[in-house]
């Protein structure tokens, strides 16, 4: 069997870009053995996301994606970043003006429960008492126990942030893929594509931005 060059040429190819993903993967395993925590808790996961995400745009890329409202909070993968940029899976505020179906990217602020010197106090802002009524009357008329069980978890997981202040990040605004949006925490149940910011705030939000950067 003759090999030609350009053969050859693709081999060596391919086994340099192996060597470098491996020298990569042995990198990850030091940090992953480290077992560190803060922007690192969720590192193999991150890592795990990361891959299985860029294989997906690869193979099944959209020709269009989900529209979102300017105020809208949704719910990001930012992944594990260098040095002080955000990391982590965070709810973030969409700034975006004029989104569309063939925009493939958003301009979020990410949103945090811990203050910082430029970050914005938005209040209890993931907590919305008519939406956990709404929920209430849903479970007092549902007879399917495992549709109880998700619709207590919903309640649940929002009534404990009744009484979070949440806080934008303004200073860590950011353009991100619509791939990295997450889909919501509790399926049909979660209310959180039912609610945005007031008005109020995204002015504030948008006040900020000019003091920050312009």
């Amino acid at each position: 069997m003759v090999i030609d060059n350009m053969s050859i040429s693709l081999i060596n190819t391919k086994n340099i870009k192996h060597k470098k993903l491996l020298k990569a993967h042995r990198n990850n395993i030091t940090i992953s053995d480290k077992n560190l925590l803060d922007k690192y808790t969720y590192f193999e996961d991150s890592k795990v996301d990361e891959s299985r995400t860029l294989l997906f745009e690869i193979e099944n890329k959209p020709k269009n994606y989900k529209r979102y409202s300017r105020g809208e909070i949704v719910r990001v993968k930012f992944g594990v970043n260098i040095g002080s940029e955000f990391s982590g899976d965070h709810f973030a505020i969409v700034i975006s003006k004029q989104d569309t179906m063939k925009n493939s990217t958003l301009h979020v602020i990410p949103i945090t429960s811990k203050k910082h010197k430029k970050s914005l106090e938005i209040g209890p802002i993931l907590f919305n008492q008519n939406e956990i009524d709404k929920l209430n009357k849903m479970l007092n008329h549902e007879k399917s126990l495992k549709s109880q069980k998700e619709i207590s978890n919903v309640i649940n997981y929002y009534l404990n942030r009744k009484n979070v202040i949440s806080y934008a990040c303004v200073d860590h605004l950011k353009t991100v893929s619509k791939l990295s949006v997450s889909k919501t925490l509790f399926k049909q149940y979660d209310y959180l594509p039912n609610i945005k910011c007031s008005d109020e705030i995204m002015t504030k939000i948008y006040q900020k931005i000019i003091d920050e950067y312009i």
